[in-house]
């Protein structure tokens, strides 16, 4: 990854304060202690390979060299923590709206991305991208967060491990084609910056909506696993906090968080 290519592409790099590493346990890990010494919010961390990257309910996030792109982005929202969730279903919809569109813009085969609550974004039935939210909180008040994100981006199928090569796939195998990393990570850092400012502090509603036109297995059956605890039932809505709306026997169940996947009694 070249800086100086980074900065080149983004038309405002003022915005933003990256930090661009060869390797890095995690760059969420990274920011976060970052935070904690009182850097400013925008801050990137960005690794071309990472040793202990970071997914989510602490599994393990594959990284070969030179394929994905991994970063991070600090943030320190005035935001009520009831809202917190909004954060994930922010960035899954603006990666996915940012991907389309330069699909379209460069003449790549056509990319038609969902999402799958609360933050993973997939094509075909695999995975593409993966998002870790982690927060930090004085007493009780949200104080930063950092986003994390792992795009899968020029891998084939060798560059993936036997065990999740199944499940995966990056932007060259959906279109056909290599994709620049650094042009990616500039144009969607300008575009969040641009979303965000739009969407929060406050003016949720239409957030909410553009995620549901998205969102896998809205009005189906689905199992969820919500910290070991197994439930099942209808995926009928999301709340305007971003909580998944579960039908149980007539009676609605609230999910502030879990995996979720289609059908019941099973993973799909």
């Amino acid at each position: 990854m070249d800086i100086d290519k980074i900065n080149r592409s983004l038309r405002n790099p003022a915005y933003f304060r990256l930090h661009l590493f060869d390797s890095l346990p995690s760059t969420n890990t990274f920011l976060f202690n970052l935070g904690k010494q009182g850097a400013p919010e925008w801050s990137v961390a960005v690794a071309e390979r990472q040793t202990a990257g970071k997914g989510r309910y602490r599994r393990r996030w594959e990284s070969p060299a030179g394929k994905s792109l991994l970063f991070s982005l600090l943030l320190r929202p005035p935001l009520e923590t009831r809202f917190l969730n909004l954060i994930n279903l922010f960035t899954a919809l603006t990666m996915a709206q940012y991907l389309e569109t330069r699909a379209r813009e460069h003449s790549a085969a056509a990319l038609e991305i969902s999402l799958k609550w609360p933050n993973d974004l997939f094509i075909r039935g695999k995975k593409l991208c993966g998002i870790l939210l982690e927060a930090s909180f004085t007493a009780e008040r949200l104080d930063y967060l950092v986003i994390g994100i792992g795009l899968n981006v020029n891998q084939s199928p060798g560059d993936f491990s036997e065990e999740i090569r199944p499940a995966a796939t990056s932007l060259k195998l959906a279109s056909g084609r290599e994709w620049e990393r650094e042009f990616l990570l500039a144009g969607f850092l300008e575009k969040f910056y641009e979303d965000y400012r739009r969407f929060f502090p406050g003016n949720f509603a239409p957030l909410v909506q553009l995620y549901k036109e998205k969102v896998l297995y809205l009005g189906k059956p689905i199992s969820v696993d919500a910290g070991g605890r197994k439930i099942e039932g209808i995926f009928r809505d999301l709340t305007p906090e971003g909580y998944l709306v579960l039908e149980r026997n007539g009676r609605e169940t609230l999910v502030s968080a879990g995996d979720i996947f289609g059908g019941m009694a099973h993973r799909a």
